[in-house]
This record gives C-alpha cells, sequence and structure tokens, in this order.
C-alpha cells in the first residue's frame, strides 16, 4: 500500500525533524508530515543549522521501510531521486553530494535523512526537506546571500507552498513504492543523476 501522507502546519516550531522523531517514538504510523512556517532550530548535516524564515518551505516526514540497516544509505538516495524532477520544474537543478540541492553552484535546498536502527533494521527515518522558496537571497544572512539563492530569487515571481508541498509528496509517494519493490533501481537512478551534472559521490 502506497504512504498516506497527514499534513500538519505549524506556525513557529524549533524544528520539524525533532518534532517527527518525538512522534516516532511514541509510535506513529508512517505517512505523518509536519510543516513549518518558520524553524527556529533548523539544522543540516552535522552541527550546522539551517536558516529557516518565512516564505520557505519547511517540512519532515515520517517514513518505516522495511530495510535492513545495511540498506538505510539507500534513504539518503531516495529522497533527491524523488525531489528533482519536481524541483528541476522550478529551476534547473543539480544534486550536490551529499544532501544540496544547487542551481547555477548556488545553494537553495537540503535533505536531511535520519535514521533510527533497531536489531539490524531500519525502524524508522525521518526525512527533512529545507527549501528557500519565497524570499529575496539578501534576506540570508551573512555569506550564504553570496553562496545560496531562492527560487523567487532565480524566477522573479513567488510559488503557492502548498501546490509545491504537494508535488514533493506525489514524488516521494512513487519513490518510495520504488524503494520497497526494487531498491537497485533507486541506487542506479541516484547514480544516474550525480554522472548527468558531473557532481559525483
Amino acid at each position: 500500500m502506497a504512504v498516506c501522507w497527514r499534513i500538519e502546519h505549524l506556525g513557529e516550531i524549533g524544528s520539524t525533524s525533532d518534532a517527527v522523531r518525538e512522534r516516532a517514538r511514541a509510535g506513529e504510523s508512517e505517512g505523518l508530515v509536519v510543516v513549518a512556517a518558520v524553524q527556529t532550530a533548523g539544522r543540516g548535516r552535522g552541527d550546522n543549522a539551517w536558516e529557516s524564515p518565512p516564505g520557505g518551505l519547511w517540512f519532515s516526514v515520517l517514513v518505516r521501510p522495511r530495510l535492513d540497516a545495511a540498506e538505510a544509505d539507500l534513504l539518503s538516495r531516495m529522497v533527491p531521486v524523488a525531489l528533482h524532477p519536481v524541483l528541476d520544474r522550478y529551476v534547473p537543478t543539480q544534486v550536490k553530494p551529499p544532501n544540496d540541492l544547487v542551481t547555477r553552484g548556488l545553494k537553495y535546498g537540503g535533505v536531511l535523512v535520519e535514521t533510527e536502527l533497531r536489531g539490524g533494521k531500519v525502524v524508522y527515518a525521518v526525512v527533512g526537506v529545507g527549501l528557500d522558496v519565497n524570499f529575496e537571497r539578501e534576506r540570508l544572512p551573512g555569506t550564504l546571500a553570496r553562496t545560496a539563492t531562492t527560487i523567487l530569487s532565480e524566477t522573479g515571481r513567488r510559488h503557492p507552498l502548498d501546490a509545491l508541498l504537494g508535488e514533493l509528496l506525489g514524488s516521494l509517494t512513487e519513490a518510495c513504492e520504488t524503494l520497497k519493490h526494487n531498491p537497485n533501481e533507486i541506487a542506479d537512478r541516484y547514480l544516474a543523476l550525480l554522472a548527468l551534472h558531473g557532481t559525483g559521490v
């Protein structure tokens, strides 16, 4: 059965991923989506903070894939495979390992996949996605205004966040089904995506 997404919209929150993880540990079923207007403690890979002002699309989803722990890395490959065809319709998008979404060499989004492992199995995964959408790049703090961009700055117009979220979740649904039935295809599509843009592993 395909994932049935249940979307919860929040105003200001520390981190959507933290909220989803707390619910996952309490037994929440697969398909929870938490969307925030603002994150005050968003984070990227490692200890990197992720600036999350109003106008961006900040969300995390809960999935419970049937994967061995050794296959957990497939999740980090599945998400860019799912997001890329949608985002590429908004701005020309490249995936820069391990988790950056870039256009014209400038970062405008990122993905963070965090897994809970137990008994050699993936119990659940929290997929966090942050996209700089409807604000000007000049609003980014410090040096980010020079190394990052936003979809608004690239296209000159605003985009309905709910519509974009719906497209992304639809693509994630398809990718989750592919992962379930043919995980090798996910790995192959991820490598093909990197090869297409020459970004390497």
